[in-house]
Order: C-alpha cells, then structure tokens, then sequence
C-alpha cells in the first residue's frame, strides 16, 4: 500500500467515531432492514460487514472522505482487527435475519404465483372486464 494511502487511512481510523461504527442499523429491526433490501421480486442479499460498512460510509462523508479505496481498507481494517467477535456476530446476525424474512417471503410469492399458474379451469365471471381479468385475454 502507498504511504499515501497509509496516511490517510491511519488519519481516517484515528478520527472515526466508532460508537457511530458500531451501531446496528435501523435499531437492530431486521423487518425493516429485509424491506429496505427489497426491490421488487428481487432482493440484496446482506452480510454483517456490508451492513458494518454503510456505517464506514457515513463517518466517512461525516469526515469529508470519499476516495472508495480508503473507505475499502478501513472496512477491512475495522472488520477484521478492531471489531470484536461480538461486535462482528451482532452485525452478522441482524443481516441473516433480514434475509431469512426475504427468503421466506420470497418463497410464499413463490409458491402463490405457481398456485395461480396450475388453475386451468375458467373462472365463473359476471361481466366482460371480469372475464378478461381472472381468466385472460385471448387473441385471433
């Protein structure tokens, strides 16, 4: 690594507020954190050190940092030799717990969408625009 690098990076960790570091996002609300990862049918899977790693972004732009690659070193730094085991299994198991309500919820979705698809009786309709609704549109 640079000595330039070093510097800042050193600077960075020296003057980062590590109580800011250290908390869990969203108040430790797995249901919210699973909401905000989800985009549609799709969904961001989360590690612990990603989620530790939006903190790092934030005292980051708090500090007037925004070179990536520091931001890059100092998660890996802070991850890896400054956080505890603890510190590190709390941020690890908030992110396993938004993804298992993501794949949970996945999975339902799932399961409802290959119910509907194995309907192949035409639902009973009292009108056109129901009929095209529930059972589709056909086309010549």
């Amino acid at each position: 690594m640079p000595v330039q690098h070093k510097t800042v990076l050193n600077d960075f960790l020296n003057r980062v507020n590590y109580i800011n570091i250290y908390l869990l996002p969203y108040n430790n609300n797995a249901q919210i954190l699973a909401a905000l990862a989800r985009n549609g049918r799709r969904f961001q899977r989360l590690t612990g050190k990603g989620l530790m790693k939006r903190n790092i972004i934030r005292e980051a732009k708090r500090l007037h940092i925004r070179r990536q690659h520091i931001i890059y070193l100092a998660t890996n730094q802070i991850w890896n030799m400054v956080s505890t085991t603890f510190q590190r299994n709390r941020f690890n198991t908030l992110a396993e717990n938004a993804n298992h309500i993501n794949r949970t919820m996945n999975d339902a979705n799932n399961n409802t969408l290959d119910r509907i698809s194995q309907i192949t009786m035409p639902q009973a309709t009292n009108n056109l625009y129901e009929a095209n609704f529930f059972n589709g549109t056909s086309f010549p």
